[in-house]
């Protein structure tokens, strides 16, 4: 009887460790969320430098502190803009390529082939979506 209820214990515990060790990070990551442009981006790299540090990734850290006086040197609003456009004109880029390669796949019947570019498609739109709300939210 005492194995199962030191057991159940445990499992309790680890259950519980692993909720608050999940639900930190996404709490941390709202305090960036009502931030913009460079604000934003230094918000999000402190958080995770915050996380590095508590984990004691010494690597991390040096990484992120190295990102971080980067980003606060060279970190405009307009800069982010021209790299978020950039990012989507890659990406309608790629739906080109990956449109011919389907146009390809199925002028052959490849079936495999087929799906395989129409999700690669699938995930480039989505990506663009996420960037122009990026873009948005930086006007």
């Amino acid at each position: 009887m005492t194995k199962q209820v030191t057991a159940l214990f445990l499992t309790v515990a680890s259950i519980s460790v692993l909720f608050v060790s999940i639900s930190v990070p996404v709490f941390a990551s709202s305090d960036c969320f009502n931030l913009k442009g460079c604000e934003k981006k230094f918000c999000e790299i402190e958080r995770q430098l915050k996380i590095a540090q508590e984990k004691g990734n010494k690597g991390k850290v040096h990484g992120l502190t190295r990102s971080l006086e980067n980003a606060k040197d060279h970190c405009t609003d307009k800069g982010l803009k021209e790299d978020l456009v950039e990012e989507i004109e890659e990406a309608n880029n790629k739906i080109v390529e990956y449109e011919s390669d389907l146009k390809e796949a199925k002028e052959y019947g490849k079936k495999d082939k087929v799906r395989k570019y129409q999700e690669k498609i699938e995930e480039e739109k989505n990506k663009i979506k996420h960037l122009e709300d990026e873009l948005s939210n930086l006007d």
